[in-house]
């Protein structure tokens, strides 16, 4: 399995298990940068937003695969991945904007439901300017670059300026 689509792989098989308890599981992050720049950006880990009830049923179903908590609360870890999955809370937040519309990717048998590119890039030009964080503006140029063909860029550009990131945005599609 190429390497852009491991951790989205998994995603989807993970995102099964939790379906047979009424829980969606929605892949952002890292993995999401991962997959859209076609593993140029690679990750070491694997967030997952639950949405239902979860309280009781996360570690039963991240164990019956092997997964053991670690330290932190929310990170899984197994011995046969060489990354963690974490929940973060819900919703799916990008600067104000709670996200609702997602991709549904298929990975075999399985589906997962991820960000869309587009949000993905505003997710990482917001963290490059708040936290000064150059990595994440590099991320998001990557994203443009593989993915202009098929960006919904009048959404994109609303998105940027609605949260004032407009200019940002522009530097970024300028590459």
């Amino acid at each position: 399995m190429p390497l852009a689509e491991q951790q989205l792989a998994l995603a989807a098989f993970v995102s099964g298990l939790f379906q047979k308890y009424d829980v969606d599981l929605v892949a952002v992050g890292g993995a999401t940068v991962q997959y859209y720049t076609k593993a140029e950006y690679v990750t070491g880990d694997l967030d997952a937003i639950l949405y239902g009830d979860t309280k009781e049923m996360i570690e039963e179903v991240m164990s019956s695969i092997g997964f053991k908590r670690t330290t932190n609360y929310r990170h899984f870890e197994h011995p046969g991945f060489p990354f963690v999955i974490e929940f973060p809370p819900s919703p799916v937040m990008i600067g104000s904007r709670k996200i609702m519309k997602v991709d549904r990717l298929k990975f075999g048998e399985n589906f997962v439901q991820v960000l869309k590119v587009e949000d993905v890039i505003m997710d990482r030009i917001i963290a490059g300017v708040e936290w000064r964080d150059k990595p994440s503006l590099e991320q998001a140029k990557l994203m443009w670059i593989k993915n202009k063909d098929r960006i919904d860029l009048d959404y994109l550009t609303d998105f940027a300026k609605k949260e004032g990131y407009l200019k940002t945005l522009q530097e970024v599609i300028k590459s």
